[in-house]
C-alpha cells in the first residue's frame, strides 16, 4: 500500500506553518503521569483521584475551541510513524520503570513509597519532550518542502 503525504488545507499567508504552543506538550504529558500522580497522593488528597477526568475535560475543551483551527496538522501530527514509535517507547518505558522500580523496592523500601511519583516524573517529561520533538521533525520536513531554502 502506498502512502499519500498529508496535505493540509490552505498554508498561512506566509506559507510556513507553526507548530503546537509547548504548553499543549506539557499538558499531553500531565494526562499520560495523571494516572500515576493520583495513584500516589490520592491516599492524602481525595481530589487528586479526579486529574485524570480534569485532564481529559481540558484536553478535549482545548480540542473543540482554541485548537480547533490546528486540528488538521495535529492529527497528523499524532498520525505520524514517528508518533507510533513514540507510543512504543513510551510503553516499554512505562513498563521497564513498573518492573525494574517493583524489582528495586523490594531491596530498598523508602523507594517503594515513591514508585508512581517516578513513574508519573519520568513518564510526564518524555511524553513532554518526545511529543514536542515529533512535531519539530513532521514541521521541519513540511515546511522544508515548502520553502527549499530553509
Amino acid at each position: 500500500m502506498q502512502e499519500t503525504a498529508f496535505v493540509p488545507g490552505p498554508r498561512p499567508v506566509n506559507g510556513k506553518i507553526t507548530g503546537l504552543p509547548g504548553w499543549y506538550f506539557v499538558l499531553v504529558g500531565l494526562l499520560v503521569a495523571s494516572n500515576d500522580l493520583s495513584t500516589q497522593f490520592a491516599d492524602r488528597y481525595s481530589w487528586v483521584a479526579y486529574l485524570p477526568l480534569a485532564l481529559v475535560a481540558v484536553h478535549l475543551v482545548l480540542w473543540f475551541t482554541l485548537l480547533s483551527q490546528r486540528r488538521q496538522y495535529l492529527r497528523a501530527v499524532w498520525r505520524s510513524k514517528q508518533a507510533l514509535g513514540l507510543v512504543a517507547v513510551l510503553f516499554a518505558v512505562r513498563l521497564g520503570l513498573q518492573f525494574g522500580l517493583a524489582a528495586l523496592t523490594d531491596h530498598v523500601a523508602p523507594l517503594h513509597s515513591y514508585t508512581h511519583l517516578i513513574i508519573g516524573l519520568v513518564m510526564l517529561v518524555l511524553t513532554t519532550a518526545g511529543a514536542w520533538f515529533d512535531q519539530w521533525l513532521v514541521l521541519r520536513v513540511v515546511n522544508k518542502q515548502q520553502h527549499p531554502g530553509f
